[in-house]
């Protein structure tokens, strides 16, 4: 790697900027709002070295450009070792080669070729009178009730459950079991429940476990939601060709998509509701204009990122943000910064349902794009029109209480009232 003469030298220190601060530690982001954090970051040190604390070290990237740079160069970042700062590693992921999200094309192709066309802009216009019906009946529940409801039990957390075993093929009666480890499975650190001290890293492992020998014991049975033939079954039926799928990676990526699935659609449902908590006048506007439904969900995304960080390793010696970052350095991509880079979006702190251009990435971009965007923006856009056409606001009913991970954010609790359209006007 050279250096012209008009170009600065690239810094290979390693100082830690903050010292006193460990990113990795979900207890950080379960207490502390960090935006004011990351906004020091992008500013002063947008790629920074984080010293080894409670995980190995690695370099902290922040700035917009920098992780849209990272997630587009598949050859010099690649994503085959680990998704997360708890798994990301020097030997790439056992699942590598086989799971879509921890492969690099050209075998990626491959893998996001099998399972593309389940979400595909026809796939998911097909689905919408299902979700719009699901939609109306838990909302319509939730207004029978004329009482404070806990939105993320009652509607966020089934709502993704429900599409989600339609898609898959999944029998309906084991939902609440794969919904119950699914949100387990990204959990880290610990926790006091009933007076004792939880190993929530233990429980997500077990998590895990659990939910592959579930899809693996599905798969190879054949048993499947009767009447319906969903992914799981069609991928399944298709592995004895040569462009199909394996079994091993039909068990994989079925248990990818119902963890991202469920759990990504869960928290971005919650962080859009909290949103227009917190921004009453938002959903007055959104009610008053029900055109502004589609770039009101994009706002929620990227004001509220469902995932906090990404990871990647470098496969080479390379300049990143004024920084060297040697082969085998790992790297976390805080999307949930990047997402208010103010060189990006101006007014980034200010939640505005009329924001347009949008270019968030939410939903990560390039290759590793998320293949069910298309779906959740589906969900999320159907509860918003209905809400709006029954609720005339939404207040907080008590204290939301965060998931305790470092690497998703929403919510395990989201007490609110909603106000009836027969009680007040928008």
């Amino acid at each position: 790697m050279t250096t012209s003469p008009t170009q600065a030298p690239l810094s290979a220190g390693r100082t830690d900027p903050l010292l006193g601060l460990d990113l990795a530690r979900p207890d950080l982001h379960h207490t502390l709002e960090l935006q004011g954090v990351f906004a020091d970051l992008r500013r002063e040190h947008p790629v920074s070295w984080h010293g080894p604390k409670s995980r190995p070290g690695f370099w902290s990237v922040t700035r917009y450009a920098d992780v849209l740079r990272v997630h587009r160069d598949t050859a010099t970042f690649t994503a085959t070792h680990g998704m997360t700062i708890d798994s990301v590693g020097p030997a790439p992921d056992p699942a590598s080669g086989m799971m879509v999200e921890v492969t690099d094309p050209p075998e990626h192709r491959r893998l996001r070729r099998a399972i593309g066309g389940f979400f595909g802009d026809g796939a998911v216009a097909a689905m919408a009178p299902d979700v719009e019906a699901l939609v109306r009946r838990l909302l319509d529940a939730v207004r029978d009730r004329d009482r404070p409801v806990d939105f993320v039990a009652e509607v966020a957390t089934r709502l993704p459950t429900q599409v989600g075993g339609l898609l898959l093929g999944l029998p309906p009666d084991d939902l609440d079991w794969i919904s119950e480890r699914t949100a387990q499975v990204f959990l880290s650190g610990t926790a006091v429940e009933d007076g004792r001290v939880v190993d929530l890293d233990a429980q997500a492992t077990r998590a895990n476990e659990e939910l592959l020998g579930y899809f693996s014991k599905l798969v190879r049975s054949g048993r499947r939601r009767t009447g319906r033939r969903g992914l799981v079954q069609q991928l399944a039926e298709g592995t004895a060709s040569r462009d199909g799928l394996t079994k091993g990676e039909v068990i994989l990526n079925a248990l990818n998509m119902a963890i991202a699935g469920t759990q990504t659609t869960r928290h971005s449902l919650g962080n859009m509701l909290l949103a227009f908590v917190q921004f009453p006048e938002t959903f007055r506007a959104v009610c008053r204009e029900p055109e502004l439904v589609a770039t009101a969900v994009e706002e929620s995304v990227r004001w509220a990122n469902p995932v906090r960080h990404l990871t990647r390793v470098a496969n080479r010696d390379v300049e990143l943000g004024g920084r060297l970052v040697r082969a085998g350095d790992p790297l976390v991509l805080w999307q949930i910064s990047a997402n208010r880079d103010e060189q990006v979006f101006p007014m980034a702190h200010l939640f505005d349902v009329r924001r347009h251009p949008n270019p968030h990435i939410g939903f990560a971009t390039g290759a590793h794009s998320c293949p069910g965007s298309g779906l959740a923006r589906l969900q999320m856009r159907t509860v918003l029109k209905v809400m709006t056409e029954l609720f005339s606001g939404v207040e907080a009913a008590g204290a939301p209480e965060l998931v305790r991970s470092n690497f998703l954010h929403g919510y395990e609790r989201l007490p609110v009232r909603f106000i009836d359209r027969d009680e007040e006007e928008c």
